[in-house]
């Protein structure tokens, strides 16, 4: 499915089953596999490759406390930003990357993400990180350029990790990361 206004770039694949959102922009050369969804208002630079089952563009995570008669409810903030994936970036498998709640979410150029993480809104990862499988990066966070995050690893929310910091597997990440 192609909504209304998107725009996809010259020898950009588009796999069966994908859905490619409204106003999404699909740069050049870009390989989408079966089953990608793109919601509305993301943007991939040139040959981005995204395999099968990812998810990109979904609203992230952003609710607000609300005490309604004593009892504890959740009052859903809406998300409207988008995502930017930069040129040469290749996002794995079953990966969700949410929208950011006013600003995009922001991927770098030539990023390489791997299968089964997810990525919170309005995070920013910078060129050339690379990201292992099975890892969740939560909203808000800042990870420079040349950052190599293992497998298994969890990230807390609003924090900055440097550039060409190193991550080992199976890692919790919990106040900033000032030097590599």
């Amino acid at each position: 499915v192609i909504e209304a206004n998107a725009v996809i770039g010259d020898g950009s694949e588009i796999g069966a089953g994908c859905v490619v959102g409204q106003g999404t922009i699909v740069g050049s050369g870009c390989l989408l596999m079966a089953n990608v969804t793109l919601y509305h208002g993301v943007t991939l630079g040139d040959g981005v490759s995204i395999h099968s089952g990812s998810v990109i563009g979904a609203d992230g995570f952003g609710y607000a406390p609300l005490n309604k008669e004593g009892n504890q409810h959740w009052l859903k903030i809406p998300q409207t930003g988008g995502v930017t994936i930069g040129s040469q970036s290749e996002i794995g498998a079953s990966t969700t990357i949410d929208r950011g709640a006013i600003q995009d979410t922001k991927i770098g150029q030539g990023v390489i993400i791997d299968n089964q993480i997810q990525i919170g809104h309005n995070v920013e990862i910078g060129d050339y990180t690379a990201i292992a499988a099975g890892t969740m990066i939560a909203g808000s966070t800042k990870i420079g350029t040349n950052v190599t995050i293992g497998g298994v690893c969890a990230i807390s929310g609003h924090l900055n990790i440097c550039d060409r910091a190193f991550i080992t597997g199976r890692t919790f990440v919990m106040k900033d990361i000032k030097e590599p």
